[in-house]
C-alpha cells in the first residue's frame, strides 16, 4: 500500500511540474503577442497629453505629435510619420472625414503595428483632438490629389509670389481664378482652419469626390500643399 502512495505521489509529483512547466512557457511566449501602448515611456509622447482652451487645428496637432512619432520610429526601426489628410475616400458627392494619417512601413499585425494601433485605440482613435488613421506598409492614402490641380496650374497668378500660411491666403491669391472658371461650376471658395479650404460647386458627384484631396501651390517659401474639402450645392454650409 505504502509503494502504492509513493508512485501515486511521485506521478502526481511529475504532472505539478509539466503543468508549472507549460505554463512558463506559455507565460514566455506570450508577451510578443500582447499588444502595448507604442507610447508609453516615450517622453516626447507626454504631448498628447496636454490640455488646451483651444483645439489645435489638423496642420498644428500634425506639427505637435511629429516628435512623439519620431521617437516611436526609433523605438521600433520602423519609418513613422504624420500629416494632416483625409481618413477615407469621399461618397456620393461628400467628402471623407479629414484628421491625421500616421504613414508607417510597418506590416500590419506585426508588433510595432499592434502597439501603435493600441496606443491610439486608447485615445479614443484621436491624437490632440483629431481622428487618427494608421496606413501600413505600401498603403495609399485616400483622394491625394484634387482634381483642381490642373486648374491651379492654368491660373495666371501676376502678383509678387507670396507665403501661403493659411485657407485664408490661399483664397485671396487663387479663390477668384477658381470661382471664374467656367468648368468647374464652383459657387464659392472660402478658407477653413489651417492649410485648408471648403468648396461648394453645382458640378456632379464625380466631379465633387474629385475635387476632394490636396493642391499644391508655389509660396513663397516653396511648395505648399492645401487640402480641398468639396461639398455639392445642395449642402448647406453655414
Amino acid at each position: 500500500m505504502k509503494k502504492t502512495f509513493l508512485v501515486l505521489a511521485v506521478l502526481a509529483a511529475a504532472a505539478t511540474l509539466r503543468a508549472q512547466s507549460f505554463e512558463a512557457s506559455v507565460a514566455d511566449s506570450l508577451p510578443p503577442f500582447i499588444a502595448e501602448d507604442a507610447f508609453a515611456d516615450v517622453g516626447a509622447c507626454g504631448v498628447l497629453d496636454i490640455k488646451t482652451l483651444r483645439p489645435f487645428d489638423l496642420d498644428e496637432a500634425a506639427d505637435l505629435v511629429k516628435p512623439c512619432l519620431d521617437a516611436v520610429a526609433e523605438k521600433y526601426t520602423a519609418k513613422v510619420v504624420v500629416e494632416a489628410g483625409f481618413l477615407s475616400a469621399p461618397q456620393s458627392g461628400q467628402p471623407g472625414p479629414v484628421g491625421l494619417l500616421v504613414k508607417t512601413d510597418l506590416a500590419a499585425g506585426s508588433k510595432g503595428h499592434r502597439d501603435l494601433v493600441a496606443a491610439i485605440a486608447r485615445r479614443e482613435n484621436r491624437l490632440l483632438g483629431h481622428l487618427t488613421k494608421i496606413l501600413t506598409k505600401d498603403e495609399l492614402a485616400p483622394a491625394a490629389i484634387s482634381a483642381l490641380q490642373q486648374a491651379i496650374g492654368d491660373c495666371m497668378i501676376l502678383t509678387v509670389v507670396r507665403d501661403i500660411r493659411s485657407g485664408d491666403d490661399f483664397v485671396k491669391i487663387y479663390g477668384k481664378c477658381l470661382t471664374r472658371n467656367a468648368a468647374l461650376k464652383i459657387k464659392e471658395i472660402r478658407p477653413a482652419e489651417g492649410l485648408a479650404v471648403t468648396v461648394k460647386t453645382d458640378a456632379s458627384s464625380a466631379q465633387v469626390e474629385a475635387y476632394n484631396g490636396f493642391v499644391t501651390v508655389n509660396a513663397g517659401k516653396g511648395p505648399v500643399s492645401v487640402m480641398v474639402v468639396a461639398y455639392g450645392s445642395q449642402v448647406y454650409l453655414p
